[in-house]
């Protein structure tokens, strides 16, 4: 009736937001709010609308901060209902924060406009109802005007954290090790020796960043940030703590993998090598060619290298990385050695160890340990000799972390 009498264009639309809270297993508040902004977007999308104009007022606002402040909400959280933001591809406007509710009651009553009361408000059993009962009611006895305090400290709150959060994305780039779209490496001693306001900001971005990119909303809550942090400061040099959604951080001498770690299954499932060819594995490329002798005699080889006789070996290839118990006898030595040990002797971070590519033949026997150990020699052919001979070539990927011995 309203609408009609002004010529103002009126959509209506009746939602089921019990089934759908029992659907997605949130509460009944959370779900009536996540279809409301549903129908908001679609109203916007089918009139091409640049603005959704919503009427939340400054009583809204003082029980939104009071709520995210007795439930120990942190950073912008703190600052409640903005006054203006995107969304759906455009913006969302509150203008009348600064105003109570019962400004806007008095206000429609001098103008003959007949109010609209939900009966649920009165209802004890949703939480903003007994916060605007009795903690608002208090609030506004005690200071009339205390919206406008609230909403001042919003806007103060909104301007700090913005500060803050420019400040941890540079912080980031300094502590940064290595960046993927499901793992994150951090420089510990780099990390520790910034401000603690912003180490705490600097790992919520980087969860922010692994939730996201696996299509997952972030899970993390303060006390796992700090428990995270309590961790690093511990000083040890290996060590893992699971966070929420699947995400682990893993601790090695003075680095912190946070990702979506692969389990140890997935990681050590071998691979058949093509040869000649190309195969893919987890940490970088081998590349497989056959080679003459007249070939050989003039082949440069280095770590990344390995050249032998098809004829001594036991074909075909596979890589895989490391399991319990592995070992090799390297060139030049009479006894076998753990492959464990190797890493350790040759300083490879604890997790990379987990990625290491290690070249077996169909036996099992581990020929070779790219970049670090080869447990075959280079073969010495005479010149009368017409055989072929393999080469393969280990290009890592740029997210390996080292690319020579």
């Amino acid at each position: 009736m309203f609408c009609a009498k002004r010529d103002i264009l009126f959509i209506g639309k009746k939602v089921d937001a019990r089934a759908w809270s029992r659907a997605q297993k949130i509460s009944l508040e959370t779900a009536a709010r996540a279809l409301r902004y549903r129908a908001f977007a679609e109203a916007m999308d089918t009139f091409h609308a640049d603005a959704l104009v919503l009427a939340h007022h400054g009583d809204d606002q003082v029980e939104t901060m009071l709520m995210r402040a007795v439930r120990g909400t942190v950073g912008i959280g703190r600052a409640g209902i903005p006054v203006r933001r995107p969304f759906a591809g455009r913006e969302l406007v509150r203008p009348l924060l600064s105003q109570t509710k019962r400004d806007l009651e008095r206000y429609c009553a001098a103008n003959g406009i007949v109010s609209r009361n939900d009966p649920s408000n009165q209802s004890d059993v949703h939480t903003r109802n007994r916060f605007r009962k009795y903690v608002l009611l208090f609030k506004s006895k005690e200071n009339p005007k205390v919206h406008l305090k609230f909403q001042y400290e919003s806007e103060r709150i909104t301007e700090d954290e913005s500060l803050l959060n420019d400040l941890a994305k540079s912080q980031l780039k300094s502590v940064t090790l290595k960046k993927q779209k499901s793992i994150y490496a951090l420089s510990i001693p780099n990390l520790l020796a910034v401000h603690p306001a912003l180490q705490r900001r600097t790992i919520h971005l980087v969860l922010c960043y692994l939730y996201t990119n696996q299509q997952l909303q972030p899970m993390h809550q303060p006390i796992h940030i700090e428990g995270l942090l309590q961790f690093l400061h511990a000083g040890r040099s290996s060590g893992n703590m699971t966070l929420p959604g699947g995400l682990t951080a893993s601790v090695s001498y003075e680095t912190c993998m946070i990702g979506f770690l692969p389990t140890e299954d997935e990681v050590s499932k071998p691979i058949k090598l093509s040869i000649p060819g190309q195969t893919n594995c987890r940490s970088g490329i081998f590349e497989a060619d056959t080679l003459t002798i007249d070939f050989l005699k003039h082949c440069a080889t280095d770590a990344s290298c390995l050249i032998f006789d098809p004829e001594v070996v036991s074909l075909p290839l596979y890589v895989r990385t490391i399991r319990s118990g592995d070992r090799m006898r390297p060139n030049g030595m009479t006894g076998s050695q753990k492959i464990q040990r190797i890493f350790i002797n040759e300083k490879v971070d604890r997790n990379q160890r987990k990625r290491w590519p290690l070249i077996t033949d169909s036996k099992g026997r581990v020929l070779w340990l790219p970049l670090l150990k080869r447990g075959i020699a280079l073969p010495s052919p005479r010149t009368s000799e017409k055989k072929e001979y393999v080469k393969l070539k280990f290009i890592p990927f740029s997210g390996f972390g080292r690319t020579q011995a």
